[in-house]
């Protein structure tokens, strides 16, 4: 049983990395930025280096100085956070060197996904998971995504291959078989932190016996997850429900806008379109890789719409 003081709890948001202008290097002052704006939310924590944060697009160089970018910019405001760091990479030698330095620099874990070119296999990726977790002393996060996952894998099989995963301690479950979710914090009797990744359907995750979310779309409605989770919590499921209604309205227009039924990570356009005209936040534009490049008239659009629709972000 892991103890439940140890488990994070609550809202993270997936952080989208700030690039240099021209999409190479990692632009700290804006990471800075984005802390301090989500210090002040109530969030609970961070996941950065995930399919948000475009890590899998990214050097070493620059995921390890996005991470530095975050704790440096927690110890300067005074606040520490639970950071959980996606690793994975396209070698095992780069994954690990990025395990080691999430370690390094605090990380309460690190979170892995399938390998980029062996998906759908849960022997592969166990036999991956087992170089990384045993290269660390801090627990291990797989992040379950519904088109890289075993789709052979029942919930015990799945428990039963990652028994001989080194420090496996929890999940980020990306996908809308809920059932399959429960079935996982059910059998695993309390000895995993889980958390649910449709932020669609956050509440129906809570419903299920979720620790938390994580998600893309608390970067620009942290408030309004949070106070989701807040009211489920207190037991007010109605208010809860009528929030997380408010919070689809964004995120419909977030992916019809950004086109994310051609690719879903196009999402992260929007998102720093967001940062950049309500915030006042200049994350810059994702990588060509990642996601489509909005226009002046792609954020304009959107922007309109989200204020023509009445929408809420707090």
């Amino acid at each position: 049983m892991v103890d439940e003081s140890k488990k994070i709890k609550g809202i993270l948001p997936a952080l989208v990395t700030p690039f240099l202008e021209g999409g190479d290097g990692v632009d700290v002052d804006a990471v800075e930025k984005l802390v301090e704006f989500h210090l002040e939310t109530g969030v609970h924590g961070f996941y950065l280096c995930g399919s948000t944060g475009e890590g899998v697009h990214c050097s070493v160089s620059e995921r390890k100085t996005m991470v530095e970018a975050v704790f440096s910019s927690m110890e300067k405001f005074g606040r520490k956070l639970p950071v959980i760091v996606m690793v994975t990479a396209h070698s095992v030698k780069d994954s690990i060197s990025l395990a080691q330095h999430a370690e390094e620099q605090g990380a309460h874990a690190i979170s892995t996904i399938v390998p980029i070119d062996n998906p759908n296999n849960l022997e592969v990726a166990v036999e991956f998971w087992k170089q990384i977790g045993e290269s660390v002393q801090i627990p291990l996060y797989v992040y379950w995504i519904a088109h890289t996952a075993d789709k052979t894998a029942t919930a015990s099989s799945f428990l039963q291959a990652m028994a001989t995963v080194p420090n496996f301690k929890g999940l980020k479950f990306t996908d809308t078989n809920f059932y399959m979710f429960e079935q996982l914090v059910t059998l695993s009797k309390g000895t995993l932190n889980c958390f649910t990744g449709p932020d669609e359907m956050m509440g129906a995750g809570l419903f299920m016996g979720s620790d938390g979310a994580i998600g893309s779309t608390y970067n620009v409605h942290p408030k309004l997850a949070v106070r989701i989770y807040d009211e489920f919590q207190a037991g007010n499921v109605k208010t809860a429900m009528k929030l997380q209604v408010a919070m689809n309205k964004n995120i419909e227009i977030l992916i019809r806008r950004c086109d994310c039924a051609s690719k879903g990570t196009n999402i992260i356009a929007g998102l720093k379109c967001i940062y950049k005209r309500k915030y006042g936040i200049d994350v810059h534009l994702p990588k060509p890789a990642s996601a489509l490049q909005f226009t002046e008239e792609d954020e304009d659009a959107l922007m309109n719409e989200m204020e023509k629709e009445g929408c809420i972000f707090e």
